[in-house]
């Protein structure tokens, strides 16, 4: 999916208002998962994953289970390299998993990647389930511009969709459910916009990870699955947000 010119003239600050309608009801899409797509946009290419260690006590199952998405990238990608800021994490990796090409640096500083990224060009930086995690996601994206644009062509971020049914329930009952190390929720436009002020341009946005569906959606999805065609849902129906966009 991708905003209009309209919509984006009020992302990039051409136009303001104080209550832009954004109508996603007509908009239906594919079902897939966050990795699915990931793998989908990035096979065959030389990517970047930031951020890629994981949470140090679910690493061991993911690997196992072949879930784990660095692993996945080795195997999807012409090269994966992974940066992350998680001592512990890149140290059991490299020690327990002899997992290779992986760094513990600080992307926000030039010279700790300098000799990561090594002057060779690069089709995706990948930010999978972090921008929500930092403090100051327009800085961080800023320092990702500065340091990664003249190596890299697009950015892929992948964030939680405040926009799904299930958060939507949560507030008619006056509850949050929320990972405790998260700083914020995203919507299309707002993820749009941060990666905007941070100097990126030519949004495409996808909506991946099914939520629990309403019975009738439910069965649609049963039947379609059944005649074997393909399932599309509205945007409501799914847990996270997926946007590439491109360094300029």
């Amino acid at each position: 999916m991708k905003f209009d010119s309209e919509i984006i003239a009020y992302i990039e600050g051409e136009k303001f208002s104080n209550g832009l309608d954004i109508d996603f009801s007509s908009e239906k899409h594919i079902l897939k998962s966050r990795i699915e797509k990931v793998l989908e946009i990035t096979k065959g290419k030389k990517v970047i994953h930031i951020g890629f260690a994981d949470h140090l006590p679910l690493i061991d199952d993911k690997i196992a289970t072949n879930r784990w998405l660095h692993g996945l990238l080795i195997n999807n990608c012409s090269r994966c390299v992974g940066i992350d800021i998680n001592e512990e994490a890149v140290k059991y990796l490299q020690n327990k998993h002899t997992i290779s090409d992986i760094y513990l640096a600080d992307v926000e500083d030039e010279k700790s990647i300098k000799k990561i990224i090594d002057n060779e060009k690069w089709d995706y930086i990948l930010l999978g389930e972090v921008i929500e995690h930092i403090d100051n996601p327009v800085d961080f994206l800023k320092h990702i511009h500065a340091n990664f644009g003249k190596h890299a062509k697009h950015i892929i971020i992948t964030a939680p969709n405040v926009f799904n049914s299930l958060t939507i329930n949560d507030i008619k009952r006056n509850k949050e459910n929320i990972n405790t190390d998260h700083r914020y929720w995203f919507s299309p436009f707002t993820l749009t916009k941060i990666l905007s002020i941070s100097g990126f341009k030519d949004f495409e946005i996808s909506f991946v990870d099914q939520v629990k569906l309403p019975f009738f959606q439910a069965l649609r999805k049963r039947l379609n699955m059944i005649l074997k065609k393909q399932v599309f849902l509205q945007a409501k129906f799914f847990s996270t947000l997926l946007v590439t966009s491109k360094f300029y």
